[in-house]
């Protein structure tokens, strides 16, 4: 029985070749292909989750030209070596997280910011508007940042958040605790 287990752990054969008309070449990651399909969704997100959509509309911050953040996207993700995909799945987790927590997207392209740091480093940064309070939002926002590390989502240059559209309101601010930074725990009532 040894033996024939001896003969099992060495094989004497000789190593296969692979043809070269058989190998495939590996190339380099595409970082933009489904850069139009991750325009679409951020142009009309309601397209692609209904589920997810409110009937109030997106407040509008600027006038963006999609041609633009065309080139700015593609731009990006090849110098900053992230692949599009990664985006547009980043998008799709978000609109998820408010589909758990049925919370209503509004109707509406979402805003899209553009900044190039002094080292060089470019990003983009999404903003969804949501139907919510800005409490839920950040919650929201911690919900989304947890998903993408159990994702093992690498945090690059494309940034997805939430925006509530409800502003806070002054009487909603509770009352401010003052820091005791010198540890005798008093008013700063000096005697």
């Amino acid at each position: 029985m040894s033996a024939v287990l001896k003969e099992l752990e060495t094989p004497e054969q000789a190593p296969i070749e692979v043809p070269m008309a058989l190998q495939k070449e590996i190339s380099a990651p595409a970082w933009t292909e489904g850069v139009d399909a991750l325009l679409h969704l951020l142009r009309y997100p309601e397209k692609t989750n209904p589920y997810v959509i409110g009937q109030i509309p997106a407040p509008v911050f600027r006038h963006i030209d999609w041609e633009e953040v065309r080139e700015v996207l593609c731009r990006l993700f090849e110098e900053n070596r992230e692949t599009c995909v990664d985006a547009y799945l980043e998008v799709r987790l978000a609109l998820g997280v408010l589909a758990n927590n049925s919370v209503r997207l509004c109707r509406g392209p979402v805003d899209i910011s553009h900044c190039l740091a002094e080292d060089g480093f470019q990003f983009a940064r999404v903003t969804l508007s949501v139907d919510t309070d800005d409490d839920r939002t950040y919650e929201l926002e911690d919900e989304l940042r947890m998903n993408l590390v159990h994702c093992h989502r690498r945090s690059g240059g494309f940034l997805v958040g939430f925006r509530s559209i409800h502003p806070c309101q002054p009487k909603d601010w509770g009352a401010c605790p003052h820091p005791d930074l010198d540890g005798d725990n008093d008013d700063g009532d000096e005697e």
